[in-house]
């Protein structure tokens, strides 16, 4: 995943212009039509060598593996086309020839290490005695040019090692056989076009490559990150068919690198690198020696490790931070833009610095810092919901189920204070006090349990809301946050079912052996204020005014009356002008208005039973 997000920075950044230290003389199509074969005749490159030679070319390397012996016939003039390449290697001085590294199954060259290979070791390694060096790999042999060759050039190797997808991003400037470390083709190519003695060339493993005054990191395999500079055609690059007839201008190659390879169809080694899919193997030498010769290429390093760490920390922090925002969504876009933010300071490290910043794991840090932070921000927002839900729902026990929305949903409940008109009604349980004398506690407590549930039951299903239960009474009101035009006929309905449902329970407690229960029902119809009572620390919500009063005092009414429901006239014709209401008025006779104490005016009453309501008409009230 790192080596795909260097890929975009290399996109990102674009191609950029190389040094003209360094030019390609490429083996083409033309080329091998031209020459007529493939391989090229050794004659043919040491024609070349001499024209780069004589044109003031400062280092010839090859990037081409000369380990077979080029046969020719019997009849055919001296010198041998192996013989005069090594003359025009000779002579040239500073030509150098790959070898290879043997990683695997395969031909290598056994036995002793040839001498001239041997003195083409690292002279300088810096290494604590009784270490082996960190190296990316760990050859087993050596496939080498032909010692004829090689013992008049400066032998370097050429082997590169590919990441997991198949793409090239690294060299290995140091690779060890036995005891010894060897220079990759571009270093010793960079260390001769610089005048460098061998002992100027130091070698850290793990940790650094020094070349005269330049120095470049190393990561923890001795590897080197490649600035690659663009796809193929990057470098300035001709023809070798141009080259040997004499086509390129004089002075072309004069104090240059001038690397030989091979770009044909079928021919030569190419690489899939961030930038190209195929990029010649010669263009790939040209760029790391490129690198050694500018003194910068990628750092991979002890020091970006540290930048990268302390990325890593301050992502995870950060991310932490912002999830304690109290909006989540401008958490996870201050998640998102500092992602983004270490992606902009990566990028911009790799194309002023030549810094490889690992994207990778601040982002995971973020990404999962999100993941972690938000997960338990959205569980802990969904426990708490859960119980303010629960809360709520415990509070709707004690307080009306839409009168607890109202509150938890309004921090000034004084602020809920509104005059409407509603219906309330009154029930209490006559001699429930002289009764609980006879009876142990707890069975009094469970009695009046018993009593609350059917009012309960009664208030639901008629629309009602319980306001409060005061022992063995309640007070029910009916559209106080609804209102309704069938308030006063449903607060009537509730009436008559309790006054059935008390009926019913007294014939189970007949059974039982205990006494009946008597209710008394008051129902009034008119206006209220609906709001919160208290001092400010305690408050009730509940409604109060005239109508209130006044079906209080009919419940207590109902046993002079001998009656279960007195209702008010304003009740009854509210109930009537409602859909049902005719129904619900069966049963009720009309007493006279009576004077009740403290109204200015009579009030109408209505009475259930009504026969009840008849023999009692003349009471006082």
């Amino acid at each position: 995943l790192e080596a795909q997000t260097l890929d975009w920075r290399f996109r990102l950044r674009g191609p950029v212009a190389p040094g003209p230290e360094i030019a390609l003389v490429l083996i083409d199509d033309r080329t091998i039509a031209a020459r007529g074969r493939w391989p090229l005749s050794r004659r043919d490159l040491a024609a070349a060598v001499r024209l780069l030679s004589g044109d003031g070319a400062k280092v010839v390397a090859f990037d081409l593996l000369l380990a077979e012996p080029e046969t020719v016939p019997a009849e055919s003039a001296p010198p041998a086309p192996d013989e005069a390449l090594a003359a025009a290697m000779a002579e040239a001085g500073a030509v150098v020839l790959p070898f290879a590294f043997a990683v695997g199954p395969g031909r290598t060259d056994a036995g002793r290490v040839p001498d001239w290979i041997a003195d083409a070791a690292y002279r300088v390694v810096r290494l604590p005695e009784g270490r082996r060096p960190a190296l990316a790999l760990e050859p087993e042999g050596l496939i080498l040019p032909l010692p004829g060759l090689g013992e008049r050039a400066s032998p370097a190797h050429v082997t590169v090692l590919r990441d997991p997808d198949g793409a090239l991003r690294h060299d290995l400037p140091a690779l060890m056989l036995g005891e010894a470390v060897y220079p990759s083709l571009p270093v010793e190519a960079a260390r001769l076009y610089l005048g460098l003695a061998p002992d100027q060339v130091a070698l850290t493993p793990g940790r650094s490559l020094r070349l005269g005054d330049r120095l470049l990191p190393l990561d923890g395999l001795s590897r080197l990150p490649v600035d690659f500079y663009g796809p193929r055609g990057s470098f300035e690059a001709h023809s070798f068919q141009d080259l040997v007839e004499g086509l390129l201008p004089p002075g072309l190659f004069e104090d240059r690198i001038v690397l030989i390879g091979a770009a044909a169809v079928g021919a030569g080694d190419s690489f899939a690198t961030p930038l190209d899919g195929a990029l010649p193997g010669a263009e790939y030498f040209a760029t790391v020696t490129g690198n050694l010769l500018r003194g910068r290429a990628l750092e991979r390093s002890d020091r970006t490790a540290a930048f990268d760490l302390l990325a890593v920390l301050l992502c995870s922090l950060l991310t932490a931070a912002l999830f304690r925002l109290r909006a989540l969504w401008l958490a996870a876009l201050g998640a998102a833009l500092l992602a983004a933010g270490w992606f902009a300071v990566a990028l911009f490290a790799f194309a002023s610095a030549g810094l490889w910043l690992n994207l990778v794991f601040p982002l995971a840090a973020v990404a999962l810092g999100g993941a972690v932070f938000g997960g338990v921000r959205v569980f802990g927002e969904d426990r708490r919901r859960a119980r303010a839900e629960r809360e709520r729902d415990n509070l709707a026990r004690f307080v009306p189920a839409k009168m607890a929305r109202a509150l938890a949903e309004t921090d000034r409940p004084f602020e809920l204070d509104r005059p409407q008109a509603a219906a309330v009604l009154f029930v209490d349980l006559a001699g429930f006090t002289t009764l609980s004398e006879t009876m142990p506690p707890a069975e009094a407590t469970a009695l009046l349990r018993d009593f609350h549930r059917r009012v309960e039951e009664a208030a639901h299903a008629n629309r009602g809301t319980i306001d409060k239960f005061m022992g063995d009474g309640a007070m029910v009101h009916f559209g106080l946050l609804e209102p309704r035009l069938e308030d006063a006929r449903d607060a009537l309905a509730c009436a008559r079912a309790l006054a059935e449902g008390i009926e019913a329970w007294n014939g189970e407690l007949a059974a039982a052996g205990q006494a009946p229960l008597v209710i008394g029902v008051g129902v009034h119809y008119g206006p209220v204020t609906a709001g919160a009572l208290g001092g400010g620390s305690q408050l009730q919500f509940t409604v109060t005014g005239d109508t209130v009063n006044v079906a209080s005092r009919l419940e207590a009414l109902t046993r002079e009356q001998g009656v279960t429901i007195l209702a008010s006239d304003a009740a009854v014709a509210a109930a009537r002008a409602a859909p049902g209401g005719i129904e619900v008025l069966a049963g009720f006779s009309e007493l006279p208005a009576r004077q009740l104490r403290g109204r200015a005016r009579p009030l109408g009453l209505w009475a259930w039973p009504g026969e009840q309501a008849a023999a009692t008409a003349g009471a006082n009230i």
